[in-house]
């Protein structure tokens, strides 16, 4: 399963301009990356959701599994999660104000990568 992940942060890296969407504000609950798609849930099985906003400049990002992830090892993980696919694989803590943007989105991912081998 942590191919899976690996190949998530290699996909959402090359894809989209991270830092970019984790610096926008988001209303807890809403999807951050990728865009929400059947398509987009099935290739990417991993999504990144925002989590509450804290003192205006902490943006909590939460790494789940998508119901529609094709991978087995994900779906036999969030079968066996009390909250199927609204639990949180991983979580990380986003400095919307931070001077270099690249390097505390670079931090996030990382941290978000690291923490979601553990879990699986």
């Amino acid at each position: 399963m942590s191919k899976q992940v690996k190949e998530f942060f290699s996909k959402i890296r090359k894809n989209y301009d991270v830092a970019k969407k984790f610096g926008a504000i988001f209303t807890s609950g809403n999807r951050i990356l990728p865009s929400k798609t059947t398509k987009n849930d099935e290739d990417y099985q991993l999504r990144i959701d925002a989590g509450e906003l804290i003192d205006n400049r902490y943006q909590n990002i939460v790494l789940q599994v998508n119901s529609q992830a094709k991978n087995t090892g994900l779906r036999e993980w969030v079968k066996k999660q009390p909250r199927g696919t609204h639990t949180k694989l991983a979580t990380a803590r986003f400095d919307t104000l931070a001077g270099d943007q690249a390097a505390e989105t670079e931090r996030a991912l990382s941290e978000l990568q690291e923490q979601a081998r553990k879990n699986l």
